[in-house]
């Protein structure tokens, strides 16, 4: 272990060790000279040479520490001190003890999960999403050079970024085949099923959307005025003048979508897109959010006249992209394709910093020096 000062330059607040010392001298107890009668015929004899003398050396000794203390503690000690060079082994939430009791680790090793605060395998896993890569970095630059590291990853796993890590050490990565039942791809899904709503001022608009559900190759149900679709995953179809009944706005705010027409109200505070134009640029269908679902208005009326692309062949094609969502990132990244990389920098470690030991230290004698100076004056007046 060694220690170096971050301040240097403030070790010359030790010149205030001359204040107490100047305080001493100057506050001894001064002898007064008592001239007696009979004493005025003998000899004079030389006074003897005045030296300099110290009272209270434990009070004296005390505040010259607390000095000391003060020019150490503002010169920002830190303790360079041996690190610890045992392996890590950093688990990734989901991993079953199964798994983890079948790897052969090294016996010596610390054992934590790869989450925030790194809290110990005994400890339960955290069941919100980690930021893994970013975990992996900081874990990276926090251990010494040199220390083994070893990652167990679930084979899929959330908290992934746009790159593959790039770490300043060699990796023991290893995939956990076993994944829990919660992530495993749902297969079989049915397609989604199409409800429609029309008033009489918009049944014509039906026989089109009936013609592209059956090239969707989908289910089509008529939708009653205050009843909603079974499922989010459903489309829904509001071919009305009137406004959206509260069960189905709410249904839209979980998650669903919507067909309007192109007289059909829109929610308060509902801002729309284009989302589907013609070969002209003419913006046909707008789209919108409320909540976690989607608002498709047609700009135009569902007849050919208005809307010629409902006579072209690439109109359901067309339709079935503008109704699905966005597209969104893979929530979930491959263990195996996300394996760490070398190359990265090693970043120093962090030397552990003295001054809130030296400010205990400074409390405590402060006190004491408190306590003596107290119980001095208090033997000076009995």
């Amino acid at each position: 272990m060694s220690l170096s000062l971050l301040l240097p330059a403030a070790l010359a607040a030790l010149a205030s060790l001359l204040l107490p010392l100047l305080l001493h001298l100057a506050r001894r107890d001064n002898v007064r000279p008592l001239d007696f009668a009979a004493l005025r015929w003998l000899r004079a004899r030389p006074r003897p040479r005045r030296r300099l003398r110290f009272d209270e050396w434990p009070l004296l000794l005390l505040r010259l520490l607390l000095l000391a203390l003060l020019a150490l503690w503002l010169a920002r000690p830190v303790l360079h001190g041996a690190p610890d060079l045992r392996p890590m082994v950093a688990v990734m939430p989901g991993v079953p003890a199964s798994a983890l009791s079948a790897q052969q680790l090294p016996e010596n090793a610390r054992r934590h999960w790869l989450a925030q605060g790194l809290p110990a395998l005994d400890a339960p896993p955290p069941a919100t999403p980690q930021p893994i890569a970013s975990l992996l970095r900081e874990l990276d630059a926090d251990l010494p050079a040199g220390v083994p590291l070893v990652v167990l990853a679930t084979a899929r796993f959330d908290g992934a970024d746009g790159r593959v890590p790039q770490l300043s050490r060699e990796l023991d990565w290893r995939v956990v085949d076993a994944m829990p039942a919660a992530s495993k791809p749902a297969t079989g899904q049915s397609p989604p099923t199409l409800y429609l709503h029309a008033d009489a001022g918009h049944t014509a608009a039906l026989r089109p959307l009936r013609a592209a559900a059956r090239a969707w190759q989908v289910e089509v149900f008529d939708l009653a005025a205050g009843a909603t679709p079974p499922a989010t995953s459903a489309i829904a179809a509001w071919l009305s003048s009137t406004p959206m009944p509260s069960a189905l706005r709410d249904w839209i705010a979980r998650g669903g979508s919507v067909l309007l027409a192109h007289d059909a109200p829109l929610p308060a505070n509902t801002t729309l897109a284009p989302a589907l134009r013609d070969a002209a640029g003419t913006p046909l269908l707008e789209s919108g959010s409320l909540g976690r679902g989607r608002l498709l208005r047609f700009r135009q009326p569902l007849r050919p006249a208005d809307l010629p692309l409902l006579l072209e062949a690439e109109f359901p094609q067309r339709l079935r992209e503008a109704l699905a969502p966005p597209m969104q990132p893979p929530a979930r990244a491959d263990a195996r394709a996300f394996a760490p990389t070398t190359g990265a920098r090693a970043q120093p470690t962090a030397p552990r910093d003295l001054q809130p030991w030296l400010a205990l230290l400074i409390a405590l004698l402060f006190a004491i020096e408190r306590w003596l100076a107290t119980a001095r004056r208090r033997g000076a007046n009995a």
